[in-house]
């Protein structure tokens, strides 16, 4: 007799995680407010703003892959990709800002963390 095996998701996939960090100018490293940031994956998609201090909290996500997305009137909208594990991950991000920076390349956007 064959059993059934049901397929039960795992206390990882059940864990829900923080992404938290900063986001401050590439070329003169001040807060920058106001920056949405989206963070979207398989099981969600977050939102979140950051406050004066360029502090941004996004909570409530799975561990697993998510395509960040950050933009503002000021910040040219920039992609990229986190993964994010079962315990608060904390990304720090240096972006250009168009009313700080007129020529900045924004190459890589981690300032580690």
């Amino acid at each position: 007799m064959a059993m059934l095996r049901r397929s039960l998701p795992t206390l990882a996939t059940l864990a829900i995680v923080l992404l938290v960090g900063r986001i401050t100018d590439k070329t003169t490293g001040q807060p920058l407010a106001g920056v949405h940031v989206r963070a979207t994956g398989a099981y969600a998609a977050r939102t979140a703003v950051t406050d004066r201090n360029g502090r941004y909290t996004i909570p409530g996500l799975r561990p697993g892959r998510y395509r960040i997305r950050i933009s503002s009137n000021d910040v040219p909208p920039q992609t990229f990709h986190v993964t994010v594990e079962r315990t608060p991950q904390t990304y720090d991000i240096t972006a250009c800002s168009t009313t700080l920076d007129y020529e900045c390349d924004p190459g890589s956007p981690f300032s580690g963390g």
